[in-house]
């Protein structure tokens, strides 16, 4: 569908949005909010955060590598490896996500709503950008989203496990 109906700018936007969930773009932001959750003294959410991406990028190398999928033709761009599952979705949600949890849980910020709708809205377009840009089967993003759910989710359980047997400290000051 979206190969014969591709536009020029739209296409620019695709490869754009794609790139937020390419392993350097999530790689740089996990650790950047990884330093930010230390600056400011939110330690507890360092190791949930690093869980969450670290086990979605794991898993995700392991299914590629026993589900060995060719990519789909008619691509915009040449991408190697296998199709399956789709690694910019899974990421997304794990990072995205977790940020996500991390706003709508905690965060006070005049910026809070605009955040959630942009994180809401980047998590979804990164799946449709790999459609669009033919370099993954709708079940690949789709069993992406699955595994980076199951990551986020482990990680927020995580999170209020450390929470709660730290306690007030574990909210703040937590050590390694």
């Amino acid at each position: 569908f979206f190969a014969e109906n591709r536009i020029e700018w739209l296409s620019f936007l695709m490869l754009v949005i794609t790139y937020c969930g390419s392993y350097m773009v999530v790689s740089g932001l996990t650790f950047l909010s990884a330093i930010s959750f230390y600056i400011h003294k939110h330690t507890a959410r360092i190791l949930p955060l690093l869980v969450s991406v670290g086990g979605s990028a794991t898993t995700i190398f392991i299914l590629k590598n026993i589900f060995y999928r060719a990519r789909p033709l008619g691509a915009l761009y040449l991408e190697t490896g296998s199709s399956f599952p789709s690694g910019h979705a899974t990421v997304a949600i794990a990072l995205y996500g977790f940020l996500l949890y991390t706003i709508l849980k905690y965060d006070k910020h005049f910026l809070k709503n605009p955040l959630i709708i942009f994180l809401s809205i980047l998590v979804i377009l990164v799946g449709v950008s790999r459609l669009y840009l033919g370099v993954h089967y709708l079940s690949d993003v789709l069993m992406g989203y699955a595994v980076g759910l199951i990551w986020l989710f482990l990680s927020t359980k995580l999170h209020k496990y450390i929470l709660r047997f730290f306690g007030s400290i574990g909210s703040h000051h937590f050590k390694f």
